[in-house]
């Protein structure tokens, strides 16, 4: 198993691309374009702290924003 790689390690570029910010915009862009909920969930490794997905998550506790 890799070992996790600390946020304060990452590039700024990769910083910004793994952020809340960036995946709220991310899901906002994704709800304009389908029409679809899409729900912002609080990942597991830090290259993707955040993630996008059309589906409520199993975890209501990493459940972070819905854009509908």
């Amino acid at each position: 198993m890799s070992v996790p790689v600390p946020p304060s390690s990452l590039s700024s570029l990769r910083r910004e691309l793994s952020s809340f910010d960036h995946a709220l915009r991310t899901a906002q862009q994704l709800r304009r374009a389908t029409g679809v909920p899409h729900y912002v969930v609080h990942g597991v490794t830090p290259l993707q702290a955040f993630r996008v997905t059309m589906r409520p998550p199993a975890w209501p506790d990493r459940w972070l924003a819905m854009v509908a």
